[in-house]
């Protein structure tokens, strides 16, 4: 969290959010379509991934590397 542009404060944006959920759940139905199973674990991360994501911006933190994004709700919403 101490990468530069790891995260930053920004408006929260209740229709990002509302994008970042749908993008969760297109993801869900890829994973549940696809037969490959390296591909059905991709989907599921992006799924969980987005869904992270979408809160965040509820909340107004913008997060531009992964790594970061998980550790800031490893560290702030378990």
């Amino acid at each position: 969290m101490k990468q530069t542009k790891g995260l930053t404060l920004v408006e929260p944006n209740e229709n990002l959010a509302h994008a970042y959920l749908k993008k969760a759940e297109d993801s869900l139905i890829s994973m549940r379509i696809n037969i490959i199973r390296d591909w059905k674990v991709s989907t599921a991360y992006y799924a969980m991934y987005f869904s992270l994501y979408a809160i965040l911006m509820k909340i107004g933190v913008k997060s531009e590397i992964h790594t970061c994004t998980i550790e800031f709700a490893r560290k702030y919403l378990m």
